[in-house]
């Protein structure tokens, strides 16, 4: 008859031998260099970040000791985050929560402009490193990334820019530009897809008068519009309404989104260029069938 520890002895087993595999074996091939770890292993490595992280870095962003912030994002490097994390689990919803902040009167436009101007200089310390992988071959595409005019929260759109640069793109980031700056750049420089940050919906009509505009002055007749920002989350029919292609819901998933979009473009000017080679074949038809008339 088996012994009624023996269900309790064969579980902590199985947590032994999960907490080897998962935690103990990832650290020893990690401290001795042991060659390249398989992707699960690396992730089991990786430290996550948690909401108690954002909020201390939210605390030490707003501390008066201009280092405290860097202090913090060094420790958690140190214990395992990675730079991906670092940027999406606690740049990015520091940023919202400051944003949710100053919404609640619980922090003033001044704190949180020199906050965000913090986080933006630890975000250029950190392109650096993030950006090591990019290869030297040639770019995927262009990519214009702005905010509307009359917003000034950048530090999205350089999160973004940061992982199209990653992922081999010519990028041009820049604060809101008026729209005659906007127009004239793509009237000279050929634009794939420009990407617009929206953090408000009362400035969507801006954003679709803008959109109607940019396509009308593109050098790029196929040119694709990526948006971005929570107002496309709660409504993603939003896009639409603007005259967007398609939405971006976070930085990680921007080189993805723009590279469908580059896709979409290609097709679209592929078959023009079938319509105008068919169209002046049917012209030089007509042509013809005319001389042999006369």
């Amino acid at each position: 008859m088996e012994s009624p520890t023996a269900p309790r002895q064969s579980e902590r087993l199985e947590r032994l031998e999960r907490t080897i595999e998962n935690e103990l074996v990832p650290r020893l091939l990690t401290s001795h260099r042991a060659g390249p770890i398989p992707p699960a292993l690396s992730m089991a490595i990786a430290r996550e970040l948690s909401a108690s992280d954002v909020d201390g870095f939210v605390a030490a962003i707003r501390s008066p000791d201009d280092a405290r912030a860097a202090q913090f994002i060094r420790e958690v490097l140190a214990e395992g985050a990675t730079i991906e994390a670092v940027y999406l689990d606690l740049l990015a919803p520091s940023a919202r929560r400051l944003g949710a902040m100053w919404d609640e009167d619980e922090c003033d436009f001044v704190e949180v402009t020199v906050s965000l101007g913090r986080m933006q200089r630890m975000l250029r310390d950190l392109s650096q490193v993030f950006l090591a992988d990019v290869t030297g071959s040639a770019p995927v595409g262009n990519v214009l990334l702005s905010c509307i005019p009359g917003e000034q929260h950048t530090l999205g759109i350089i999160m973004v820019g940061e992982f199209l640069l990653r992922d081999g793109w010519r990028v041009m980031v820049g604060a809101p530009w008026s729209e005659s700056d906007l127009l004239t750049m793509v009237g000279t420089e050929w634009y794939d897809v420009i990407g617009f940050s929206v953090g408000s919906e009362s400035r969507l009509p801006l954003l679709k008068r803008d959109i109607r505009r940019l396509k009308s002055a593109s050098r790029n007749p196929h040119m694709q519009f990526m948006v971005g920002g929570q107002v496309f989350s709660d409504d993603p029919t939003l896009a639409d309404q603007v005259g967007a292609n398609a939405i971006a819901t976070s930085a990680r998933e921007a080189p993805q989104t723009a590279r469908r979009l580059l896709d979409v473009a290609h097709r679209a000017a592929s078959d023009a260029s079938s319509d105008a080679s068919r169209e002046a074949l049917g012209d030089r038809i007509q042509f013809s069938d005319a001389i042999r008339r006369d």
